[in-house]
């Protein structure tokens, strides 16, 4: 599968990228919102993960802008803030799913196997 990686903590990036590249997956990392943004606005991915807090734009305000642009991939929220409220707040933006930091290996595959499926043409805007 083809994924976007929304995430700034080099620590956090380098053990989602190496987990997700074992199991053959191609990852693009953007390591700021509003690159993360563009990025998910002008190419096409089968999931794009994005950590919640970063630098220039917030996950939140990315999940928000990319479904206003009719784009219907599943994009999965990383955080290490999974207060009730904050959840919320995050599937009302358009998060498929919701995941808390630390993950385990086991936990980041599963993810991406139950919302990375799909075709990535008939999910790219919506009808």
């Amino acid at each position: 599968m083809k994924l976007l990686l929304v995430e700034d903590d080099p620590l956090n990036v380098e053990f989602f990228v190496d987990v997700l590249q074992r199991d053959g997956h191609t990852v693009t990392v953007e390591r700021d919102g509003i690159a993360g943004r563009d990025r998910a606005l002008g190419e096409i991915y089968d999931l794009v993960i994005l950590d919640v807090q970063l630098p220039g734009l917030s996950g939140d305000q990315i999940c928000r802008q990319i479904r206003e642009a009719g784009i219907r991939q599943p994009v999965i929220a990383l955080s290490a803030s999974a207060l009730p409220g904050q959840i919320e707040v995050g599937i009302d933006a358009g998060f498929d799913a919701y995941l808390t930091k630390p993950i385990s290996p086991v936990e980041l595959r599963a993810a991406v196997r139950e919302w990375g499926a799909g075709d990535r043409n008939s999910l790219r805007h919506a009808p």
